[in-house]
């Protein structure tokens, strides 16, 4: 594929940095500012009930999430202020902000679930990422065969695939785990192709349980 960049391995760096910022302090991610639901535009799509929706054209794509998660849009919130006021400071809010400083330059949308470091484990956060990148025009089945190369490049198990349609795409889907920073991540990824990009939301955890939800929010992205 022309022009893609490593999407799976920049997810890798910031599932690590959470990981690592999340036990390293008494941080109140709560307190990170809330995203202003957006609107979809082209192919339309109610959210489900109780779910915000951030992103738009400046993104390419837009997604819902429950309304209790708080988000970060990218190519207009300041990351490093949103940080601030997250709650993190010293070495964890460093880590953070450079697990998260290459979806500003990809003006991704970034939201977390903030009561989930309170049950998790590990103290790990759980969150998404969406953005889109140039590409050549692929199919679904060609980004699950990329993404799982990339995937297990990163030590990573990928168990289960599918080409789900989403927003009219046919989508591409993995779950899998892999190892960051001592803590095994169950993550989730949608690759949404579209003409001369493709669009990819990364959805994170350290948590059983979490599978419905993560499918329940892929299904409500829509290109823009």
């Amino acid at each position: 594929m022309r022009n893609r960049y490593p999407v799976v391995t920049s997810t890798g760096v910031l599932a690590l940095a959470l990981a690592t910022a999340c036990a390293g302090g008494g941080a109140d991610l709560a307190a990170a500012p809330a995203a202003s639901p957006a609107t979809a535009t082209g192919q339309g799509g109610a959210a489900p009930e109780g779910f915000d929706r951030i992103g738009g054209p400046a993104n390419g794509l837009t997604v819902a999430f429950p309304a209790s998660w708080v988000a970060l849009d990218l190519t207009k919130d300041d990351l490093e202020q949103g940080l601030k006021r997250s709650g993190l400071s010293g070495q964890a809010l460093e880590q953070a902000e450079q697990g998260l400083r290459p979806l500003v330059t990809n003006k991704a949308v970034w939201a977390f679930d903030p009561g989930s470091r309170r049950s998790s484990p590990n103290k790990f956060t759980t969150n998404l990422n969406g953005y889109c990148q140039p590409s050549a025009t692929t199919s679904a089945e060609e980004l699950i065969s990329a993404a799982r190369k990339e995937l297990e490049q990163l030590k990573a198990k990928v168990i289960q695939t599918s080409t789900p349609q989403i927003g009219g795409v046919k989508a591409a889907r993995l779950v899998y785990t892999f190892p960051a920073g001592g803590v095994q991540i169950r993550g989730t990824q949608f690759y949404l192709p579209a003409s001369g990009k493709t669009c990819t939301l990364t959805l994170s955890t350290d948590q059983d349980g979490k599978q419905r939800l993560f499918d329940q929010i892929g299904e409500t992205i829509r290109l823009s």
